[in-house]
């Protein structure tokens, strides 16, 4: 055991020391109960201090937003997951390709992450990964492999969400693994927002059937919903209820708080919270009173009343509202931006810009959102100096922030 030649208090749980066979200084604090020791990276004393004080800040925010703060390297975790395949009963699911998967880990994922923090792993790291192993084994693998490989490489992050070394959304998306890095898709500045916005009305009109005209008014909400949520259009939003949805418009920030049950990931993650406000309030009691078909209002809705939120006047779905989105943007000259096609994909990226311009933390977006911070700050990083603007009471960071916590305890 390394020998202690020096230890200074900072604070009560907290101080620095220094080993006899290192000249960097070591911070040691509590969090949640438990003693942590992380490097300060420093050499000076002085120095080591505001390290220590960092580092357990960093610790901290983690802790509060749910991110794994004991982290392990890949090979550690990797052996554990080989050990637990080992163990894996007759009739485990998936049993029969587990002595692929360890001939995998060993030969390529072991040797390429080795003492790789598993949390430091994204979609960067598994590029490199993949260009390094097309060179090792001489040319390109069947995507029967690769599946194969990513299978393994699954079983190593569940072990590490097992034993909490991660939370699943730190887990990166093993799907584009391999081949060219899937580019962030364009997004919308506030001016293109207006715009958008301004042009519906005339849009709508000039619809030459009824039918036409349903399509682009529901777009216009659909579009309008995304904008100021920043859920997925697609699963998220066409499987809402109106059952999913809730106005609060006596608190003391009026908001719409949105329940999302079906989605990319909630199999994973449960369901979780989504917050509207001003806009979107009108907008949703607008909706409302269009979604009733003629039923009278007065003494609410009966109960047996809870149809899907996006839906035609005759209470029928469409697939056209891609198609039709896309054709508003041709018509005011949208369609393409400095990032390329712009889709109804791209609303979703337009909110998460938005509110990381307006100073949002990337943890609270990441919830509102149903992602991870580090997904957000890994493909956000154009504009990373201005993601942790101090909050503003009172403004909508301030806001957003406030009732993500309120309502974390009830996802």
């Amino acid at each position: 055991m390394n020998e202690l030649v020096e230890k200074y208090d900072i604070d009560d749980g907290l101080y620095i020391y220094l080993q006899r066979n290192s000249k960097v200084w070591l911070a040691r604090f509590k969090i949640a109960g438990k003693w942590i020791s992380r490097t300060t990276k420093q050499r000076e004393k002085a120095k080591a201090i505001t390290g220590a004080i960092k580092v357990k800040a960093e610790c901290d925010i983690k802790l509060e937003h749910g991110i794994a703060i004991q982290t392990k390297a890949f090979k550690d975790v990797a052996e554990l997951a080989k050990q637990r395949m080992n163990e894996a009963l007759p009739g485990t699911k998936g049993k029969g390709s587990f002595a692929d998967y360890k001939l995998f880990l060993g030969k390529y994922h072991i040797p390429f992450f080795d003492r790789t923090h598993i949390t430091s792993i994204d979609r960067a790291k598994l590029i490199e990964f993949d260009a390094w192993r097309v060179k090792k084994s001489g040319k390109p693998l069947t995507q029967s492999t690769l599946k194969s490989h990513n299978a393994a490489m699954q079983r190593v992050f569940d072990e590490a969400v097992i034993r909490k070394w991660m939370v699943p959304g730190q887990v990166p998306d093993l799907s584009a693994a391999s081949g060219a890095p899937g580019a962030r898709r364009d997004y919308f500045t506030a001016d293109e927002v207006t715009k958008i916005t301004n042009a519906f009305d005339g849009w709508i009109s000039e619809g030459r059937t009824p039918h036409t005209r349903s399509i682009r008014q529901l777009l216009y909400f659909y579009f309008q919903f995304a904008v100021f949520t920043g859920m997925r259009p697609g699963t998220e939003m066409d499987n809402l209820l109106w059952s999913d949805i809730q106005i609060n418009d006596k608190h003391e920030f009026p908001h719409v708080l949105i329940t999302v049950r079906k989605g990319k990931t909630t199999l994973h993650t449960g369901t979780r919270h989504a917050i509207g406000y001003h806009s979107l309030m009108e907008m949703v009691l607008d909706m409302h009173a269009r979604s009733l078909d003629g039923v009278d209002t007065e003494h609410g809705v009966p109960d047996d009343f809870n149809p899907l939120v996006f839906r035609l006047p005759n209470g029928g779905t469409t697939d056209q509202l891609g198609r039709n989105f896309t054709a508003l943007l041709k018509h005011l000259k949208l369609e393409n931006g400095p990032g390329g096609k712009r889709t109804l994909y791209s609303l979703r990226h337009t909110y998460i810009t938005l509110k990381l311009l307006e100073g949002v933390p990337a943890a609270v977006i990441a919830k509102q959102c149903g992602t991870s911070a580090p997904m957000i700050e890994l493909h956000y990083s154009h504009i990373t100096p201005l993601m942790y603007t101090k909050e503003l009471i009172g403004n909508e960071a301030g806001q957003l922030t406030k009732l993500m916590r309120l309502y974390a305890d009830l996802a």
